[in-house]
């Protein structure tokens, strides 16, 4: 998974603030229209999104023209469902720490709040 940098996963106060991407795979910025890669569209279907029907899908990290650029894709309900509930199942299904105590993985921890959202 690619690195990012920021607070996702709730970090900040240790010694780095450099992250993993979250576990779900969204099409490269470089294909998405504007909408998309600013978080108004749907990064999957480029459906309109407003803040009530958006889910964030995470920080990412990407080059643009040499220089690392932040961006932020959102999905819409279905979209998201349907992108994230298989992650979540590859993911407790082969993450031992989900296993033993899922509330101190943070990707798991990251899939379940995702789904919550998803499912409202």
């Amino acid at each position: 998974m690619a690195e990012i940098t920021g607070r996702a996963f709730g970090a900040g106060s240790g010694p780095s603030n450099t992250l993993e991407a979250p576990p779900v795979q969204v099409p490269p910025p470089g294909g998405l229209s504007e909408p998309q890669v600013r978080g108004r569209a749907c990064v999957w279907c480029a459906v309109a999104l407003s803040n009530s029907t958006a889910i964030d899908l995470g920080a990412r990290e990407t080059d643009a023209h040499g220089t690392p650029a932040r961006w932020f894709p959102r999905g819409c309900h279905p979209c998201t469902m349907r992108h994230v509930y298989p992650a979540q199942l590859d993911h407790t299904q082969n993450c031992e720490q989900c296993t033993d105590r899922p509330a101190l993985c943070a990707h798991g921890t990251w899939l379940r709040l995702v789904m919550r959202q998803a499912r409202r």
